[in-house]
């Protein structure tokens, strides 16, 4: 099985938001503006054979509205808790989830990946994808089909 775990913030919805081609969504009176071409391929990934599990701070909420609003089903959002392990909060639950794949694919999509993940030995399984412009671009989505 292929698993795609993916941040919100930046990596799929810009800090900026506006702008033509973004589909809008209201996250209890805060924006969100994520790219038509990155909704339009949230949509067709999940019909593939990969699951897509939110990996980002935000509440459950968030990633739930991006769903409806979208029109697809992610797998739920990773635990992330931080024991003290590492510095990035999130890198303790996304290692933590390869080693309970260890004999599938999961590729990280978050715009901190390199920075945060710096001198640290990830697991074998994970593929990491740092997002060419902040936000993942369409050769970014192409990658990540390919893996």
């Amino acid at each position: 099985m292929k698993y795609l775990l993916l941040d919100i913030d930046d990596t799929i919805a810009p800090l900026k938001v506006g702008g033509p081609n973004m589909v809008i969504i209201d996250s209890m009176g805060v924006e969100l503006a994520i790219p038509q071409y990155i909704a339009d391929w949230l949509k067709k990934a999940s019909e593939k054979q990969m699951k897509i599990i939110w990996c980002t701070n935000r509440t459950p909420i968030v990633g739930a509205l991006i769903e409806k609003t979208i029109g697809f089903k992610a797998e739920g959002q990773l635990q992330l808790y931080n024991k003290k392990a590492y510095e990035w909060e999130k890198l303790y639950g996304i290692i933590e989830f390869c080693n309970e794949h260890e004999n599938d694919l999961v590729v990280l999509a978050d715009n901190l990946v390199e920075r945060m993940t710096r001198g640290v030995e990830l697991p074998n399984n994970l593929k990491t994808v740092l997002p060419s412009d902040a936000t993942l671009t369409i050769e970014d989505l192409k990658l990540i089909d390919s893996l």
